[in-house]
């Protein structure tokens, strides 16, 4: 898949250019990878570089010039499920970092540790600065042990540690999404890092003025997983019923649907929607009382960071999360959001009860002061201008 061209653009010739690179492209769901190039596209030329690409947003795929290593090579490859391109762009990757190096970037801008070969590749061979954001996982890679793994999984686990360590070796500087997710990847082996919070867009995600509260709504959003806490604020639903009436509804997809679905069919208060397009996510939020994330523990890893949080308090709507990982810092503390034990959940139905039966006055306040936080301090806008310094600063 390939955006619009940039080598014969008179105005392009004269931006400095930067290659994104992602061992994979999916959008939906991983817009946060082409934020930054689409907020900044004004001031630098972007291209986007992947092993493999499925970009089912045209307003994207027509913004964004995208190299797909595996389209280029195997014409008619669209035809295949999305996870075997995977695969195969994976076996690319010297045809991937020779595509970076064509492009003649004056940075280069990996995302994840891990699918990184490409990028450090042509960061090498052109001597031009590298710039390596981790979001989660990644980060917990070398700290996995490989007692973790089964016999058959342990090769697979060992490639992935050299590459990730190959990044943080190589990466002019590492970015992470939170100060939680700095010390993390400090501890795993990355240097040189600072903490770049990602960012909203509080033009997409914003109040709608005329909504009036009918219905009090919990609104979870995120992959329906047992480490997301699905199940947590399933129970902290039920526990609040009857004395506190209310509707609670699950956006996403996952394992666990099934399950949740079960449990709607005996809850009739319970909504499980599935996977939803950003203007009904958008909606969503702007509609609901409040926004639940409890996410547990994942074998060592913890949340990174929580950009849904920022999403719903945006839209004006107070959050709820389990105090683990990086979501403290995606809100206000008592002020904007609120925090809970991780896997307390009396103290979850609590909380969420607490918020329910405040006046709608009460939450009107909430809302003003939560959209304030993300415009001023967690802000895509904030986040681009940061991105832009670094850029320029390393180009130097």
């Amino acid at each position: 898949m390939a955006g619009p061209p940039h080598d014969n653009i008179d105005t392009a010739e004269s931006l400095m250019r930067i290659a994104v690179a992602k061992g994979s492209l999916l959008i939906p769901p991983t817009y946060f990878a082409v934020a930054h190039p689409l907020a900044l596209a004004d001031r630098f030329d972007f291209r986007f570089f992947a092993g493999a690409s499925q970009v089912a947003d045209a307003g994207i795929s027509d913004r964004l010039a995208i190299e797909d290593t595996v389209a280029r090579v195997l014409p008619g490859s669209g035809a295949l499920p999305v996870r075997r391109r995977e695969q195969i762009g994976a076996l690319l990757t010297p045809m991937t970092a020779r595509a970076i190096s064509r492009f003649k970037p004056d940075v280069i801008h990996q995302h994840f540790a891990y699918g990184s070969t490409a990028a450090v590749r042509a960061a090498r061979d052109l001597r031009i600065p590298l710039v390596l954001t981790v979001h989660g996982g990644d980060a917990f890679v070398p700290l996995t042990p490989l007692s973790a793994r089964n016999l058959a999984g342990r090769p697979a686990l060992l490639r992935m540690q050299r590459e990730v360590g190959r990044a943080f070796q190589s990466a002019t500087l590492t970015l992470a999404v939170s100060a939680y997710l700095a010390d993390v990847a400090a501890s795993a082996g990355a240097s040189r890092l600072r903490v770049h919070y990602q960012g909203v867009d509080t033009e997409l995600f914003r109040p709608d003025g005329g909504t009036v509260e009918n219905e009090l709504e919990i609104l979870f959003v995120g992959r329906l997983t047992e480490t997301k806490g699905v199940f947590d604020l399933l129970e902290a639903s039920r526990y609040l019923l009857p004395g506190v009436a209310h509707r609670l509804t699950y956006i996403g997809d996952g394992p666990e649907r099934a399950r949740l679905a079960a449990a709607a069919d005996v809850h009739p208060h319970i909504r499980v929607l599935g996977a939803q397009s950003s203007d009904n996510v958008r909606a969503a939020m702007r509609r609901a009382s409040l926004l639940v994330l409890p996410t547990r523990v994942n074998g060592r890893a913890r949340e990174a960071a929580g950009l849904v949080l920022l999403e719903a308090q945006a839209s004006g709507t107070p959050v709820v999360a389990y105090a683990s990982g990086g979501t403290p810092e995606m809100m206000r503390a008592g002020d904007t959001g609120w925090l809970v034990a991780e896997g307390d959940v009396a103290s979850l139905a609590h909380r969420i009860g607490s918020l329910l039966e405040m006046s709608s006055a009460d939450r009107a306040d909430i809302a003003v002061r939560a959209r304030a936080f993300v415009v001023a301090e967690r802000s895509l806008a904030r986040s681009a201008e940061e991105l832009d310094s670094i850029y320029k600063e390393l180009a130097r």
